[in-house]
């Protein structure tokens, strides 16, 4: 696990504010985190180096705009509050077990993170984490790649 140090924050908060700016957009927030997920945005934020970006949350969905256009599809939107807890959590995770944000997207999604942001918003990231694992039956071995390596091996006798 990597420590969760100030740019790991920096990215957090950029990340949190971008999902927080998505709800002024004219699409609901499964289209927004739609196209977020598969854009080439997020392949430069998954990097996890603050140097690389410029941090500027306007920029950041002009980039998700300009690869897949504006969309006024969908109505149903997350609270602000929720966006920007959802997008720190997502990018703690990804920055601290270093992993994609499709990985943890999948492993926790967007819908269970906004069912339980009442009760988890104000708890220690680590707290969230953990308790969101628990919820899903997991455990930090998830995150460990050479574990799951070796799980996909043993399953087709290789090991």
């Amino acid at each position: 696990m990597k420590e969760f140090d100030y740019n790991g924050l920096l990215l957090a908060e950029y990340q949190g504010k971008l999902f927080e700016k998505s709800t002024e957009l004219g699409c609901s927030t499964a289209i927004f985190l739609r196209r977020f997920l598969h854009s080439d945005f997020l392949k430069s934020l998954d990097m996890n180096d603050v140097t690389s970006l410029t941090l500027d949350v306007n920029e950041g969905i002009q980039s998700i705009q300009n690869q897949f256009g504006e969309s006024n599809y969908g109505k149903i939107k997350y609270s602000r509050s929720a966006m920007f807890w959802m997008g720190y959590m997502y990018r703690y995770l990804s920055y601290t077990r270093e992993v994609t944000t499709k990985f943890v997207m999948n492993l926790f999604p967007y819908k269970q993170l906004n069912d339980v942001y009442y009760s988890f918003h104000t708890q220690d990231p680590e707290w969230c984490v953990q308790s969101l694992l628990e919820m899903n039956g997991q455990s930090e071995d998830v995150f460990d790649n050479n574990l799951r390596l070796k799980a996909v091996i043993s399953a087709h006798g290789e090991y």
